[in-house]
């Protein structure tokens, strides 16, 4: 009977711990990182406050992430915090001391970790405890001998009229940066070079960042691209790349038809679509209900296809019409595409020798309920309960 209670305490840890653990932190960190230009034998005492956002008891341990003692001699003050609910904040000040050189120029971080440990780990007893964690970092920026310069390119949200390219020039050299000049090439997925476009002329001193705006204005249509800066400064040249995406994957219905229908025998339906996104969509399919008060008089769905980018393509499908009277009916019919459904409501009517379809009321896109990321968190939660099983049944045929 104990077995069987530690395996189902096992069970449901394990089920809530994947369910809830992305989601639930219940305190954090303010500020989350310091920034600290290099100076030698620098001595200097930080702090940072864990604040209590669920108002819950619970104890903190502070400490330190794979830090050589010798390097930067960090030391924290208080590094066992008790919170009650009544507790909103408290601070963790400590001190550091930088070496007179660090063998290597640029950023070096150091990590301070918080974690959530049980109140009083000595009592007896089974204890689930979620173990959460946030850090605190402090990073040192060691500047480089000479010139040197990082970039950072930023695109702003997109739309089909224009485009917002933020060129960022850190100075991360011990030397000014006399002239600075950056060249976006734009190239599609095919590697094929779109459009180019210059920045202005910056000056960045030592130690300091500079940002320009370059806009894209002739845009070739929706998508995916790429961005490539060239930063060219004082006879050097920084490089980066940024992929992007000019509005959404777009899939429309254009028209839905049958030539030679006969009612009572096997119909082939035409189903013309277009793909207005400047890449290949895979996978599309349609299928369509049709419906009188409610009750299915019969569905179909079309095999399924890729589209190229930007043409138009006829998806085919067959229904067996035997059994349906004459009338007017309701029809709903939807694409299918990267885990998206397009619905068009519309009227069909049905006679001997013709069907036809009106009243197209607009698209409805929706997400998915089977979209990747549900299908691998099932696909999580089924591994779990078998291994779960699997234990038990193991454990059981021992006793």
């Amino acid at each position: 009977m104990k077995l069987n209670k530690q395996i189902w305490i096992l069970y449901f840890s394990l089920i809530i711990t994947i369910l809830i653990s992305s989601n639930v932190f219940g305190f954090g960190i303010s500020p989350a990182r310091k920034i600290v230009d290099f100076q030698s034998n620098l001595t200097e005492t930080a702090e940072f406050k864990i604040i209590n956002s669920d108002h819950k008891s619970m104890r903190l341990l502070v400490y330190l992430n794979d830090i050589q003692d010798d390097e930067i001699n960090l030391k924290i003050d208080n590094s066992d915090l008790i919170f009650d609910s009544d507790n909103q904040e408290k601070v963790v000040s400590y001190s550091y001391n930088l070496p007179e050189k660090f063998e290597k120029p640029g950023p070096h971080e150091f990590s301070i970790i918080t974690r959530e440990v049980p109140m009083n780990p000595d009592d007896g007893g089974t204890v689930i405890v979620a173990s959460v964690a946030v850090e605190h970092i402090l990073k040192v920026n060691v500047p480089y001998p000479g010139k040197y310069a990082s970039v950072e390119l930023k695109v702003s949200e997109t739309n089909n009229d224009a485009i917002n390219f933020i060129v960022v020039v850190n100075n991360l050299g011990s030397e000014q940066i006399i002239s600075s000049k950056g060249i976006i090439d734009i190239y599609n997925l095919k590697n094929e070079k779109i459009n180019s476009l210059e920045t202005s002329v910056l000056s960045i001193d030592s130690g300091s960042s500079k940002e320009t705006m370059v806009v894209w204005e002739d845009l070739t249509g929706p998508g995916e691209y790429k961005a490539t800066l060239n930063l060219i400064y004082d006879n050097q040249v920084a490089m980066c790349d940024k992929y992007f995406q000019v509005g959404e994957a777009n899939v429309n219905i254009l028209h839905i038809y049958s030539n030679d229908f006969r009612l009572g025998e096997i119909a082939k339906f035409n189903i013309l679509v277009e793909n207005k996104w400047s890449e290949k969509i895979k996978e599309v399919y349609t299928d369509l209900l049709i419906s009188d008060k409610g009750n299915e008089v019969g569905r179909f769905k079309s095999a399924t296809e890729d589209i190229n980018e930007l043409s138009k393509k006829e998806l085919t499908a067959y229904w067996d019409s035997e059994g349906v009277e004459e009338g007017e009916y309701d029809a709903k019919f939807a694409l299918h595409y990267n885990d998206k459904i397009i619905e068009k409501d519309m009227k069909t009517k049905i006679e001997k020798n013709s069907i036809s379809f009106s009243g197209f009321s607009g698209a409805v896109v929706s997400d998915s309920p089977f979209n990747k990321n549900n299908i691998i968190a099932f696909g999580i939660i089924i591994i779990v309960i078998n291994a779960v099983w699997i234990i038990y049944f193991k454990f059981r045929k021992k006793k």
